[in-house]
């Protein structure tokens, strides 16, 4: 059975026959609107979630609107590896969500980095 062998960005999986697999990339943002600007963010991080999911190396990328605060949207990333989530962050599609919605931000958006761990991998 394979385990959980690291918690750094190359981090791999060991798998049944011995072979490791670069472990999956996961980015979790959580952006606030302004007060009024909820409608416009929306449609910014919609169409950045949407255009993500074309770029090589995207395995998913979800949004979701919190439904305890208004106006939090959270949009979570998944990628086969640390680079394809780098050349993303690097590149035109990030750089253009971004521009759009600095301005319609409450805070500057909390971005968190992390490993996909399952409970196949703990055991």
């Amino acid at each position: 059975m394979g385990g959980w062998s690291g918690s750094g960005p190359d981090a791999a999986v060991d798998t049944t026959d011995g072979t490791a697999e670069p472990e999956v990339c996961l980015v979790i943002g959580t952006y606030a609107a302004r007060p009024g600007d909820e409608e416009a963010l929306a449609g910014v991080l919609a169409r950045y979630t949407v255009v993500t999911r074309t770029d090589p190396g995207c395995r998913n990328v979800d949004l979701t609107g919190s439904m305890l605060h208004p106006g939090r949207f959270v949009i979570v990333e998944k990628w086969i590896d640390a680079d394809a989530q780098r050349r993303h962050y690097d590149g035109p599609v990030m750089v253009e969500m971004a521009e759009a919605a600095v301005p319609l931000l409450a805070a500057p958006p909390e971005l968190d980095l992390t490993l996909g761990i399952s409970a196949h991998d703990l055991a």
